[in-house]
């Protein structure tokens, strides 16, 4: 079949100094998601996830994949800070790690303007996790999720851990010691399944994370 090809997101930065393009493209079987640096009119390819096409994606109001691309070191330029402090609070991710001091004033006016159904604690020395209040049972649902990587083929996950997580209360996630692991670093399979749930990313993207 001959590739099709859509553009889903078109952003700025630096006051429009430097632009970025995110192209889905479906091949005979697979998916690809692409993020450009455009240049000069050029588009000089950067981060690429690649999954099977199964039919069908998990679709969530609270994952996207802008926050891949522009809320993660990893996959694209620097964060989009300004949309980390908000998203939470606009219904676009469940949870956010926000580049701001506690005791800063941008800190202090982003936790005393948060809505009722919103909390917030500190993340290291000089982060804020954001999260929704509720477990991500209120926000995903598991026995989809676990269906979607099972037909792309994940093994071994344990799913009884994974369910676990599922009944833990959003909060409990941004107390590192408690959680046993930190949402900025590289954890086991079924943490990074979680992590990419709380941080908001497509569910295939965290599949191919894992060379699933």
């Amino acid at each position: 079949m001959a590739e099709m090809r859509e553009i889903l997101i078109s952003a700025n930065y630096n006051d429009g100094m430097c632009s970025y393009l995110v192209e889905k493209v479906i091949g005979d079987g697979y998916i690809s998601v692409v993020i450009y640096d455009v240049r000069d009119g050029r588009q000089i390819e950067g981060k690429r996830v690649q999954y099977k096409n199964i039919g069908e994606e998990y679709q969530s109001p609270f994952l996207s994949w802008y926050n891949l691309f522009f809320c993660s070191n990893n996959y694209g330029p620097a964060p989009d800070y300004e949309y980390m402090n908000h998203a939470v609070q606009e219904g676009k991710k469940t949870a956010s790690t926000v580049y701001l001091n506690l005791e800063s004033e941008e800190g202090k006016l982003l936790v005393s303007t948060l809505p009722k159904d919103c909390g917030f604690m500190p993340y290291g020395k000089s982060m804020i996790y954001v999260f929704h209040k509720g477990c991500l049972s209120d926000f995903f649902d598991y026995e989809q999720i676990k269906s979607l990587y099972k037909k792309h083929g994940a093994d071994p996950v344990d799913w009884k851990v994974v369910k676990e997580y599922f009944m833990k209360d959003l909060s409990f996630f941004g107390d590192k010691q408690a959680c046993g692991f930190s949402l900025q670093s590289v954890g086991s399979k079924e943490q990074s399944i979680i992590t990419g749930l709380i941080l908001g990313y497509p569910v295939e993207s965290t599949i191919d994370y894992l060379g699933i």
